[in-house]
């Protein structure tokens, strides 16, 4: 699997039902997380590393209303507390 975090930006008053949505209408989303900053949204994304994740970004996430723009960021290694020893 690949992991992914895209960051996304919503209209106002719209990050909690664009955050519900994409849980519910996006594939291989493991949470959503509500952020402060520049950005609304934090999606933690997992997907099998033969599929497109632009055209799950383009397909899943631009379908939804009350997106502005999205980041997407790959993440290549998970660093689990149980797996590091010293």
């Amino acid at each position: 699997m690949q992991n992914f975090f895209i960051f996304v930006s919503c209209e106002r008053g719209q990050t909690y039902k664009v955050g519900r949505r994409i849980v519910k209408e996006v594939p291989g989303v493991l949470e959503v997380s509500s952020i402060s900053g520049k950005w609304d949204l934090l999606v933690r994304l997992a997907i099998e590393e033969r599929k497109d994740v632009g055209e799950l970004v383009n397909d899943s996430l631009a379908a939804i209303d009350g997106i502005r723009k999205t980041k997407t960021l790959v993440a290549y290694h998970v660093y689990n507390p149980d797996d590091v020893y010293f």
